[in-house]
Order: C-alpha cells, then sequence, then structure tokens
C-alpha cells in the first residue's frame, strides 16, 4: 500500500499551530487563575494571538499579504465562537474552565483545513 506524501504546510502548521496553541492557552489560565471570567478570558487571549496567528500562519502558507487578514478574522471569529460554545458546553457538564479548554483544543486542528481554504487558498484579489 502506498501512503500519499504528508502535506509540508500541514506540517509546518501542525508547529506553529502548536506554539499558538500553548501562548493562547497559558494566557487564557492566567487569566483564569488571576480571576478574570472565562469567557472574556477567553476573549481576551483570543484576541492577543489573532496578530502572532496571523504572522505564523503567514509564514506556513507563505504569503504575508495584508489583504488575507480580513478572511483570517473571519475564520478566527467564527473559531472563537465555537470555542465558547464548547467551553460553556463543558463548564454546564461539570468540568472547570481550564479542563474544559484543555480537552476542546485538538478539535480546532480543523483550523488548518480553513485557513487553506477560505485564507491562504484563495486568490489575493478574491480576498480584497
Amino acid at each position: 500500500m502506498i501512503t500519499p506524501p504528508i502535506d509540508r504546510r500541514f506540517i509546518g502548521f501542525l508547529i506553529a499551530g502548536g506554539i499558538n496553541t500553548l501562548f493562547g492557552y497559558c494566557t487564557f489560565g492566567g487569566l483564569v487563575l488571576i480571576g478574570m471570567s472565562p469567557h472574556v478570558a477567553l476573549i481576551v487571549s483570543t484576541v492577543a494571538g489573532i496578530l502572532f496567528n496571523f504572522l505564523t500562519a503567514s509564514a506556513v502558507f507563505r504569503s504575508r499579504d495584508p489583504r488575507r487578514l480580513p478572511p483570517f478574522l473571519l475564520v478566527y471569529a467564527f473559531i472563537l465562537g465555537l470555542n465558547m460554545l464548547l467551553l460553556d458546553l463543558g463548564m454546564r457538564a461539570g468540568l472547570g474552565p481550564l479542563l474544559a479548554q484543555a480537552l476542546i483544543l485538538p478539535i480546532f486542528t480543523l483550523t488548518f483545513l480553513a485557513m487553506r481554504r477560505f485564507v491562504f487558498g484563495a486568490s489575493p484579489e478574491k480576498t480584497s
């Protein structure tokens, strides 16, 4: 059986995503531990990580075209909404905010597909 080659961008995205996730989760955790509401902490940590994430994702997809920032922000707005919903469900199920958020993180590897399709896969003309 022949295995298909691994998309190098996906590997790069996983590495950059790991760094981004660590940054975001540490920011979220730190804010929760100092007493901030988990929902507010999630918004603050997401906003704090967006530009950093744009730079690392841009490096992975080899495009630093600023016209890609609006669709990038839309993808992250969707992800923030989904994350907020799942965090709320986890907390309603009795999980603490740090554990709930930690359990949610792996599903966001799907972010790669959204970035490849809607942000960095589209031609710059389509993003202006």
